[in-house]
């Protein structure tokens, strides 16, 4: 017994400043190594729920198609918007599902006269979005002399950070439920932040005459 006592403090000895000075060894990469924290919603890469605040403007669809969106995208109504959802993108694939909720503020137009409105003022979403980024890169491109500092500015960079989509889904509008679809970009425009717009068309249906809706949108990503 006391034999086995001072092998086993022996080695004891031995090995209690060896494990010392591991400890204050760095662990090599690879082993034991800790994974990075997630970076979120960035350029080139971002999935998760998002929230956001908008405008969205309501004009006809014969006023859209023979005078452009100048001075026609609020023709017949404007409104106020929140929007929410959850989308999958890296950097290349996109989908998402999305909700959102507006009040109209104005009133139909027609020249000078005001038109009275029927229907409820509440604009309600349900959308589908599939999209694909036809110039994806995992690298930012500096800015040279003479373009803007804000990498986003870089065209290289603003292609990458931007995913055009196709959409699809119903809208409430006036009382009544329609089918809706069209098209919209996101792009992010810095950690955790991204715009929207999309362009949507309900074709003419339950009474009311073809729409054309488009939105602008600003959503944090969480």
């Amino acid at each position: 017994m006391f034999k086995r006592s001072i092998i086993l403090g022996a080695a004891l000895a031995v090995l209690a400043p060896l494990a010392a000075h591991a400890a204050d060894l760095p662990v090599k990469s690879g082993i034991m190594s800790v994974s990075p924290p997630s970076v979120g919603c960035v350029p080139q890469s971002c999935s998760g729920w998002y929230a956001g605040f908008g405008i969205l403007g309501d004009g006809s669809n014969q006023e859209v198609q023979a005078g452009g969106i100048d001075g026609r995208v609020f023709s017949t109504g404007g409104a106020l918007k929140l929007q929410a959802g959850y989308q999958l993108w890296n950097g290349q694939w996109f989908a998402a599902i999305e909700a959102g909720l507006g009040y109209e503020f104005t009133t139909n137009a027609s020249g000078a006269a005001v038109v009275p409105r029927s229907g409820s003022r509440f604009i309600g979403t349900e959308l589908v979005k599939l999209g694909y980024n036809f110039f994806p890169s995992t690298a930012v491109a500096n800015p040279v002399n003479g373009q803007s500092p804000v990498p986003l500015t870089v065209p290289a960079n603003l292609l990458a950070s931007s995913t055009p989509y196709l959409t699809m889904g119903g809208m409430q509008r006036r009382g009544i439920s329609e089918w809706v679809t069209g098209v919209g970009v996101q792009t992010i425009i810095a950690s955790g932040w991204a715009t929207d717009v999309k362009y949507l068309h309900a074709p003419a249906q339950q009474g009311e005459p073809a729409t054309s809706v488009v939105m602008f949108e600003l959503n944090k990503h969480f």
